[in-house]
């Protein structure tokens, strides 16, 4: 459990990763994250996209195989595009992240991942990884919050639809 000043500061990080998932083209899914650092300084940002002078045509986009070939996700984009350390950093992301994302977030040195659950169709569609992904980090000493707008309930691990505020790995 956390204090209400870490909560406030939480709740304004994820409406910042909100605002930069605007930026994202991708037709169906807009995903941000936002690197911080104890300091409460951001440390870095990204958004889900196709690399930097790849043309991300309208055609490109409506094309799922061709897109998901080609996106590159929020966490790494916010990763790259950081100005200084990650390692200690909290990253808040507005969507679950994936494994191979947890992965990454793992090696930059993310302690804390601040995010919402999995829900819809995406959460069917990449159960396997993210329930990886919760393993990864758990085993890596990361935490996982999962904010949700219910009350908050103590399920560990929690399941992939539920809406509920979570706190794994505290």
């Amino acid at each position: 459990m956390t204090d209400n000043a870490t909560e406030k500061w939480d709740a304004r990080f994820m409406a910042m990763a909100g605002l930069i998932a605007t930026w994202s083209k991708d037709p169906s899914t807009q995903v941000g994250c936002v690197l911080v650092d104890d300091a409460r300084l951001v440390r870095g940002m990204g958004y889900n996209g196709f690399p930097r002078g790849v043309k991300d045509s309208a055609e490109r986009l409506a094309d799922r195989e061709v897109k998901y070939l080609f996106v590159q996700h929020a966490e790494p984009n916010a990763i790259t595009n950081a100005s200084g350390k990650t390692a200690g950093c909290t990253a808040y992301v507005t969507h679950h992240p994936c494994a191979n994302c947890a992965g990454l977030l793992i090696q930059a040195g993310i302690r804390r991942v601040v995010t919402h659950p999995p829900s819809g169709g995406l959460a069917e569609r990449f159960r396997a990884s993210f329930a990886a992904s919760r393993e990864m980090m758990s085993e890596a000493g990361v935490e996982l919050v999962l904010v949700g707008t219910a009350e908050r309930c103590a399920v560990q691990p929690p399941p992939p639809t539920c809406d509920c505020d979570h706190r794994v790995n505290s």
